[in-house]
């Protein structure tokens, strides 16, 4: 890799990135060869370069550099090689600090002056950030799955408490913040830096903990909110109709000012070329997005291209549009009307009541920050069987469905519980099978629920926008539940539901179809990658994917992950092995936890042997973190923390913590 790597680029590692306040960054420099300036690209994560982040954007910067680009790979403050501390997530600081690297990477010269910023997920979010401080030598962003707010789309969709997924990341998190830097230089910085990030963090909640103590949106999330109306360069932006991001890349996409260009695809948080539903070569789309706006002399005119590019699933395949949705398109309403979807308001009124599963969502698949490419959706029937389900009659022809579809409900929660309520749309074809075509959430507060059976609240749940093509013949079917377990937190007790229907009651479910679509747009840029491309220094590993069930003590539990080992340039040698495991007994929903164990052996350049383990326990409103690091079999390390919704738990000693040094 090292002979390939010099054959196509010239590499500088560890350069110093200074601040404003004096903090040192550290970053990783890609050069096409030649050694001439030329256009830098930057991106700004918390993943460590050195070692999980570099690997998984090898073959990326590698092909970037043949087509003329340094890329910039800088480490956030307080992670990996990087000096400094910070929260994550805190948005406007990150896009300050990216914008600051922007305009130092821009007098280098190995710069030609102009600088674009881009990134995939975390280093979506800090692209976008930065766009938001409008750096004078920014050109151009590209953002894929990504989010400008966080509590919206990341703690709480619809309101509703998000679980496995979250608290997965930050135990992630915690278990790389604890490992030293992999590029050991000669004078020991590495150590230094390393030491004041374990003094730091012994000091400290970890970031679950953190979030503990803001499950509502306050100050605390909205001062990390991005105002993405600022942003006026040009903009592309991928998403994909699996990923948790879908809605925030629309809704981004919607608010820049500038020349956009939208790519949404039937992808999970995963590299779209890397998918193995339709690979999308995006490092080929992102690179002449580039050419057009940072190397305009030599790339000439760009080629007309329609700004929305998208896949719609159910045989619909790529299709081109000026805006989402299409512009053009209908609605198709649907009225509930006992166990059916009518096409007109049924006579007189009715309802039916529901008793809460918190089991509902195991069929709906799971959010997977770390990309393993496990968790789609299954078959429905399980699901819809558990809900209140309502279902059309076959449709009479195809509909394209294009945009966020919703349920208008009329409702009432007799018990007074909270309750999440959730909204899935399905395809049912004339075998009977069920499949996903996107979902809503919705939290209804105890003070919003009533007390009895009494007068009906209209409430719309809006489901998440999609691009599905609906064959003739099939049916429609809108399910309402109270869970989508492991992606949400399951509510403390079951509630109870009544959802009205009739002319007094008018429920109904509205499908955004149609739209001037360019049917059958064959982008030139969705073609499978080469076998085996893009391993980056991975070496082996596998992921980890299961639900398992409980029959004896009546429990569902779902664990994902994966183990990896990875051989960087450095000469070190890391292997990681993570699960997380959401728990659920149906009958006792207040009782759910999350589990997390990672594991890290890392092998220095220098010989140290590294052993970092991070076990952590979350509840609903509680977690427990612990974290251990060995240095040649001695403990340098341990340190645990408590915290709850109001906070770190004072007065809590540290479980055998020691000195750093």
């Amino acid at each position: 890799m090292p002979e390939q790597r010099s054959r196509v680029a010239e590499v500088s590692t560890d350069l110093a990135v200074p601040l404003a306040d004096g903090t040192r960054l550290s970053g990783d420099l890609r050069r096409p060869a030649g050694g001439t300036a030329a256009p830098v690209l930057v991106s700004y994560y918390p993943y460590r370069k050195d070692d999980v982040i570099g690997s998984l954007f090898e073959g990326t910067r590698i092909a970037l550099a043949q087509r003329g680009y340094a890329t910039l790979f800088v480490d956030v403050a307080g992670t990996g090689a990087s000096d400094g501390a910070g929260e994550s997530f805190d948005l406007p600081r990150e896009g300050r600090d990216c914008a600051e690297i922007i305009e130092w990477a821009a007098r280098q010269d190995w710069c030609d002056g102009n600088v674009g910023a881009w990134g995939v997920s975390y280093g979506g979010m800090t692209a976008l950030a930065a766009a938001a401080q409008r750096p004078p030598h920014l050109r151009a962003i590209m953002a894929a799955y990504a989010t400008t707010d966080i509590y919206r789309d990341t703690i709480a969709p619809g309101g509703c408490p998000a679980m496995l997924g979250r608290y997965a990341w930050a135990a992630h998190m915690m278990a790389l913040g604890l490992c030293p830097p992999t590029l050991q230089d000669a004078g020991g910085r590495w150590r230094e830096t390393w030491y004041r990030r374990l003094s730091h963090l012994a000091g400290g909640p970890p970031h679950a903990v953190q979030w503990q103590a803001h499950p509502e949106l306050d100050d605390y999330w909205r001062s990390r909110v991005i105002d993405a109306t600022v942003i006026d360069v040009p903009a592309m932006f991928i998403g994909g109709w699996s990923d948790a991001y879908s809605d925030a890349i629309i809704r981004v996409f919607g608010q820049v000012r500038g020349p956009r260009r939208l790519v949404l695809g039937p992808w999970m948080h995963v590299l779209p070329h890397l998918s193995d539903v339709e690979p999308y070569d995006w490092v080929g789309a992102m690179a002449d997005w580039w050419d057009v706006h940072l190397r305009p002399a030599v790339a000439g005119p760009p080629e007309p291209e329609p700004p929305v590019l998208f896949f719609a699933a159910g045989g619909g395949g790529w299709q081109s549009a000026a805006q989402w949705p299409p512009a053009g398109g209908t609605e198709l309403r649907l009225f509930l009307d006992g166990h059916r979807l009518a096409a007109t308001v049924p006579a007189g009124s009715g309802g039916r009541a529901y008793r809460g599963d918190a089991a509902v969502g195991i069929a709906a698949g799971l959010w997977d920050p770390f990309g393993t490419g496990h968790g789609w959706p299954e078959e429905q029937s399980g699901d819809d069987a558990a809900s209140l389900a309502f279902t059309s009659d076959p449709l009479p022809g195809p509909v394209l469905i294009c945009g966020s579809p919703a349920a208008e409900l009329q409702l009432s929660v007799p018990s007074g519980d909270e309750a999440n309520l959730v909204a899935r749309l399905a395809a049912v074809g004339p075998d009977g099978r069920s499949t996903l075509i996107t979902a809503g959430w919705l939290q209804v507060p105890p003070a919003a629920a009533s007390d009895a059976a009494g007068p009906l609240t209209a409430v719309t749940i809006t489901l998440s926008a999609t691009a599905f093509a609906v064959p003739a013949g099939a049916r429609l079917r809108l399910s309402v539940a109270c869970a989508h377990f492991p992606h949400l937190w399951p509510s403390p007790a079951n509630p109870t539901l009544v959802v009205g229907f009739g002319a007094e009651h008018p429920s109904a479910l509205r499908v955004p179809v149609g739209g001037e679509a360019g049917r059958g747009y064959a982008p030139a840029a969705a073609r499978p990658p080469a076998p085996g491309a893009d391993a980056g220094w991975v070496t082996g590993g596998e992921p980890v994917y299961r639900v398992t069930r409980d029959q004896a003590a009546g429990e569902i539990a779902v664990t994902f992950g994966a183990s990896s080992r990875l051989a960087p340039p450095s000469g070190a040698e890391l292997a990681l092995a993570e699960t997380f495991t959401a728990r659920l007994r149906p009958s006792r929903p207040d009782g759910a936890s999350v589990l997390a164990r990672v594991d890290v052996s890392l092998r220095m350049p220098a010989g140290e042997q590294v052993e970092v383990r991070v076990r952590a326990a979350a509840q609903r409103q509680s977690s427990v973190t612990e974290a251990r690091v060995m240095v040649d079999g001695a403990e340098l390390l341990r340190h645990s923390w408590t915290g709850t919704a109001d906070g770190p738990a004072a007065g809590l000693p540290p479980a055998g913590s020691q000195e750093t040094d």
